[in-house]
């Protein structure tokens, strides 16, 4: 009797339960919880000791984060007063980490517009403070734009068909779990060892974009099948079908994730769903499963693979004829995108961070409504490089030769001090190509690959398996170099000729005959070696003309590269973003930035301090007339017919890679100073409006010794000109210039007129 009624409460509690759900899915599908846009977060302002506020533009980003001016102390957070040299803020919580203070206003104490001191409330000395993070954009959902809905009779067969064949081929058939693709999953990720496969029904996938989060959980799997087969229980199979085809994401437009089949359409092929074509119903098919990986926009023969595959599936299951399947098999891609509506300027790193979150948060739940992405990118810096690379771009196009399409340039900004990525630019104009260039284009990098040979010689130094210093003579002379192909003969810009010069005058006239002999010298493993600790993934081959930067790269990784070189021999990996997290603060995903030590304080030092001079007398000196009053490291890049120029350069506060051509790899008749440095210097001008920045920090273990800069000596009184070196301790030059031997008559006088002189400056002082 006990067990009747048990077994009758356990019924009325699942038909309850079934009742509850099936109630709350047929309110959920008619309400459609898209409510509320996601938010993206720029990374929190630091403040420091020795940090001029009009540098940070602190009073804009106090304007922009709403904190409002008090009379005297600040009582609550988000307020703050200024009195002289005395600011007192109540910072709010920064929301991606632990204050550095007690809760309170903090008192700011400011001379000539640095920051003197920091002191908490509880009187503690800080080194810097935190405010909250800027919001950069807003994510919309799908309710909260031109979603157009459409009746399943709207939408070609083709697209129906292809959909089926791609995401569930035994859609009509299953109850709305699918038995048989669960088991080929579950054995695929065992063999893996990893989640490697989904085997998600449309049904499954209809209910998990509906009600749950993208968190890969058991839990959460179980509940995506009870919720499908209740979907099930209540529509019919057109009406499941009709609501994913209406629901689905199919990539971005912008901060505008582009929803459903109508809007696809419209937005790939300017066309309507039922006028889809078969082999265009395959293109879009086939970018569900990965709206990133196989974007009809930026990776057009990724699509094309992909949409082969679903029209072979759909051949396999008999939905095409044999002679249907070859015809658009063998066609084009071809796309006809209608005009894009306004995009923020930090769409580039939006896309960027849709793709690195994707396998966390799965597809189109990037876009779920109410999530929160903290990201490393700093809003005053964004600002500053989208208007470099505009006026920038519009300032070189008169200079660069037309070939009928737009020149185009790309922009990485990295913190050298935490590896954050504060800034990207893709592109002249998110509206008219999605293409990211920062992570995607691999162009050559010409002579902006020769700071890593520098890096390598002085590397071998501090090991002492070298002897090579920044005054150390190399010839210039024309080399010839056996290879597999034949002998290589490199030549210099302009077919410039040179003798025997010091490793320094190398880099900053950037001479290829010196470097490719200082390469050969090292050895070309050895700046492989080099490279990939600093940073460089692309394919590399130790042949002599990897010397030269004849191997591809992205800006990202060379900004990278360099980036390795400013910190002062930290490497780190590309660091977007912090964390995501819920509208209620439940973490999603979080990224920690990977860091360690790959090389050398000293060689990374002693190459920096050798690109200071590629803007003081070198291949950079432009940059002067351009603005850039202060002291910074950087190398020019001009590639065979000019069709890359590049500028990486940096400051201890910022590192920048710029990249400008024409996407067809045509002649631009721009070198790197007449092109990038332009868009850089723009840049970096931007960020120092009222100081330059602080000097490079000489690490232990370095010194300096005044020498004549031709023959790499000690100067002597009679040299005509003297440079300030810096050497490995103990590796300076010992002995005098032999071509400016002192006269002993003419050494006499010199120090008679310095005595007599500095006895009148004495006198009237």
């Amino acid at each position: 009797m006990i067990r009747r009624y048990l077994l009758l409460a356990l019924a009325v509690a699942l038909l309850l339960h079934i009742g509850y759900l099936y109630f709350k899915v047929g309110r959920g599908v008619a309400g459609d919880a898209w409510e509320a846009p996601s938010i993206l977060y720029g990374r929190p302002t630091e403040i420091r000791k020795g940090d001029h506020l009009g540098n940070l533009r602190f009073a804009e980003r106090l304007h922009r984060l709403s904190y409002r001016k008090v009379v005297g102390k600040p009582s609550t957070a988000g307020t703050f007063s200024e009195e002289q040299a005395n600011i007192q803020i109540f910072p709010r919580d920064n929301g991606t980490e632990k204050p550095s203070h007690d809760s309170g206003p903090v008192d700011i104490v400011v001379r000539d517009g640095r920051v003197v001191s920091l002191v908490s409330p509880a009187g503690v000395q800080l080194d810097s403070i935190h405010l909250e993070p800027e919001e950069i954009g807003r994510i919309m959902g799908p309710k909260m734009e031109s979603r157009r809905p459409v009746t399943l009779s709207a939408i070609s067969p083709f697209l129906q068909n292809a959909v089926i064949a791609s995401e569930d081929a035994r859609f009509y058939s299953h109850i709305g779990i699918d038995v048989l693709a669960i088991g080929r999953a579950l054995f695929a990720n065992l063999k893996e060892q990893r989640f490697a496969q989904g085997g998600s029904t449309i049904t499954q996938q209809l209910a998990k974009n509906f009600f749950l989060s993208p968190k890969k959980t058991l839990g959460r799997k179980l509940r995506e099948a009870e919720l499908a087969l209740i979907l099930e229980l209540r529509y019919s199979k057109k009406q499941i079908l009709e609501m994913y085809l209406n629901k689905i994401y199919f990539g971005q437009e912008g901060l505008r994730g582009i929803y459903g089949i109508e809007e696809a359409a419209g937005f790939y092929f300017s066309k309507q769903a039922k006028d889809i074509s078969l082999e265009e119903s395959a293109l879009l098919a086939g970018i569900i499963s990965s709206p990133n990986r196989y974007s009809l926009l930026r990776n057009p023969k990724a699509a094309q693979e992909r949409r082969n595959a679903v029209l072979a599936r759909m051949r396999q299951l008999e939905m095409i004829r044999e002679d249907e399947f070859h015809r658009a098999s063998n066609a084009p891609v071809r796309i006809r995108p209608r005009s894009s509506a306004p995009v923020h300027q930090a769409s580039y790193f939006v896309d960027y961070i849709q793709r690195i979150t994707a396998e966390e948060l799965g597809g189109e739940k990037l876009y779920r409504t109410g999530y929160r992405y903290y990201t490393t990118l700093d809003p005053t810096h964004q600002a500053a490089a989208q208007e470099a690379v505009t006026r920038g771009l519009g300032e070189i196009e008169k200079t660069a030769l037309p070939v009928g399409e737009p020149l185009q340039a790309a922009l990485v900004a990295v913190d050298p001090a935490t590896g954050a990525m504060t800034a990207m630019v893709g592109g002249r104009d998110y509206g008219q190509t999605q293409f990211n260039r920062a992570t995607d284009a691999k162009r050559q990098p010409g002579s902006a690959f020769k700071p890593l040979v520098l890096l390598t010689a002085l590397s071998l130094s501090t090991q002492g398996k070298g002897d090579k210093t920044l005054s150390t003579i190399v010839s210039g002379e024309p080399v010839s170099i056996p290879t597999p192909e034949g002998m290589w003969t490199p030549s210099n810009f302009e077919r410039k000729t040179y003798g025997k010069i010091t490793i320094r005058k190398t880099i900053e006239d950037s001479v290829n005959t010196a470097t490719v002999r200082l390469a050969n010298d090292v050895g070309l493993k050895e700046v492989l070696k080099t490279a990939r600790a600093a940073g460089i993934t692309s394919p590399l081959s130790p042949v002599p003309s990897m010397a030269l930067g004849s191997f591809e790269v992205t800006p990202v990784e060379l900004a990278y590269a360099y980036t390795t070189i400013a910190s002062g021999g930290i490497r780190f990996d590309p660091f977007p973003l912090f964390s995501v997290t819920t509208a209620d603060g439940d973490i999603l995903t979080a990224k920690k930035v990977h860091r360690e030590r790959a090389l050398d304080p000293r060689a990374a030092y002693l190459t920096g301090y050798a690109m200071e001079g590629v803007l003081e007398r070198g291949t950079a000196k432009s940059a002067k007339t351009l603005g850039i009053y202060f002291p910074a490291s950087g190398k020019t890049g001009t590639t065979d017919g000019n069709r890359d120029s590049w500028f990486v350069g940096y400051t201890p506060d910022v590192v920048c890679a710029v990249w400008v051509g024409y996407d067809s790899g045509a002649d631009t008749g721009l070198t790197g100073a007449r092109g990038a440095l332009h868009i850089w210097a723009r840049f970096l001008r931007a960020l120092y409006p009222q100081s330059g920045p602080p000097a490079l920090t000489r690490p232990e273990g370095v010194e300096t010794a005044v020498i004549d800069p031709e023959s790499g000596y000690l100067a002597t009184a009679s040299c005509p000109q003297t440079l300030r070196e810096a050497y490995l301790t103990g590796t300076a030059p010992k002995e005098t210039c032999p071509r400016h031997p002192v006269n002993p008559v003419v050494d006499a006088l010199r120090k008679g007129m310095r005595s007599v002189g500095d006895f009148f400056r004495n006198l009237f002082k």
